[in-house]
């Protein structure tokens, strides 16, 4: 079987959890002995085809007004017409018309889509390639793929957001299989009519690196009464509800910590945040190798103000047998260790205080390490593989879908 991939970006360009599960499933497909391809988009150079590991890399370079993931802000127009062109990229459609014909794909395996266009799927209907989607962010809702605006999350789509996303809606008829990363953002686009024409949708959660042979975690750190060391990972926004946590924790004293603060963030929002919460117990580190992260705390919090498809370093964290506390917002609670129960209400923030001290008392149970790193083993690298590979041929043993749009 031969698959073809679709995402914005892919390795070494992997600024997030969507990229690394992109990379993770294509060598896990290569690994079970399927041919792959993959087609992403890249700001620099030309376009080109590199090996990576197995997999056979189309980098097509985009035509648009400006790369988006370069950090100069844009205005306003700019970006509203940098969107417009997005949706049907008439230049990008012409590549990837080139790459299908030359490649003659089993399926189509679509995730992100920024920067290469929806019309993939026409032009995958029209050569007769059933399309497998995966939400892996709310672009097909959103134009800014997390449907958060100013640090809150948004309750509901809004207008422009609604005309911006109507193509897109429209388009996905052309889908034969929808996937959710969880049933929150698979249900997210359902509920908007997205899909019409899927023979199936299913929910097939993330993986995370395997956690198998040399390459296992060992945990070092044994948490042994004291301050407790907690943990929050992870680009440093308002969306991730770093205030929300540090808000209860300098208005309480029932509990003894500090916190690490992996990851980086924008400066003039570090540097407001240092000066707000101006306390010695809360250390800001940067950019951190997570192994040595997650080795150096006790327990990892997860406030996310923003209704995350998913939220992998909850994962990691079980991975090294760590307690995760975490906010009741998007998939999250989905993944987090059911018996521990540790999710709070971002409704009502005072309530993560009460989940952290039942954290701490976890903590004094020997096998809690091992019952969590257990939980983490759900999510392996062969078990999403085997998922995806269930669905492919699922979807060429179906019949074609009646009336796909051409």
């Amino acid at each position: 079987m031969k698959i073809l991939i679709a995402n914005t970006l892919y390795y070494p360009d992997e600024p997030g959890g969507a990229e690394v599960s992109t990379r993770l499933l294509a060598e896990g497909l290569v690994k079970a002995g399927m041919e792959v391809c993959v087609v992403c988009a890249t700001g620099t150079g030309a376009d080109r085809v590199e090996d990576v590991n197995g997999v056979k890399v189309y980098r097509l370079r985009s035509v648009n007004l400006y790369w988006p993931h370069s950090r100069e802000k844009r205005g306003r127009v700019a970006r509203l017409i940098w969107h417009v062109i997005d949706v049907h990229n008439v230049v990008m459609s012409r590549k990837l018309s080139s790459i299908i014909a030359r490649e003659k794909p089993d399926v189509l395996s679509t995730s992100n889509l920024s920067c290469l266009s929806i019309d993939i799927w026409r032009l995958a209907n029209n050569a007769g390639v059933p399309v497998v989607h995966t939400m892996r962010d709310y672009y097909l809702l959103c134009p800014t793929a997390i449907m958060c605006s100013h640090g809150k999350p948004c309750e509901r789509q809004c207008g422009v957001c609604a005309l911006y996303a109507e193509p897109k809606r429209v388009g996905s008829a052309r889908v034969a299989v929808a996937v959710g990363v969880s049933q929150y953002v698979l249900q997210k686009h359902l509920d908007k009519n997205y899909f019409p024409r899927a023979a199936r949708t299913t929910v097939i959660h993330n993986c995370c690196e395997p956690f198998d042979g040399p390459t296992a975690p060992q945990r070092t750190r044994r948490y042994e009464g004291g301050p407790v060391r907690l943990g929050l990972l992870g680009r440093v926004a308002p969306e991730k509800g770093i205030e929300i946590l540090l808000e209860q924790l300098l208005a309480d004293d029932t509990l003894q910590w500090t916190l690490a603060v992996g990851g980086a963030g924008d400066a003039d929002y570090l540097s407001s945040l240092k000066a707000k919460y101006d306390d010695p117990r809360v250390e800001y580190l940067g950019h951190v190798k997570s192994s040595e992260f997650f080795n150096s705390i006790d327990i990892l919090v997860v406030p996310s103000l923003w209704s995350e498809p998913f939220g992998r370093v909850t994962v990691e964290a079980y991975s090294y047998g760590l307690p995760v506390v975490a906010a009741n917002t998007g998939g999250i609670p989905e993944i987090v260790e059911p018996r521990t129960n540790l999710v709070f209400d971002i409704a009502r923030p005072e309530t993560i205080i009460g989940k952290l001290h039942e954290a701490v008392a976890l903590l004094e149970d020997p096998r809690i390490h091992d019952r969590l790193r257990e939980h983490a083993g759900r999510f392996t690298r062969d078990a999403m593989v085997d998922s995806y590979l269930d669905l492919y041929e699922g979807v060429l043993g179906d019949a074609p879908i009646k009336g796909a749009l051409c």
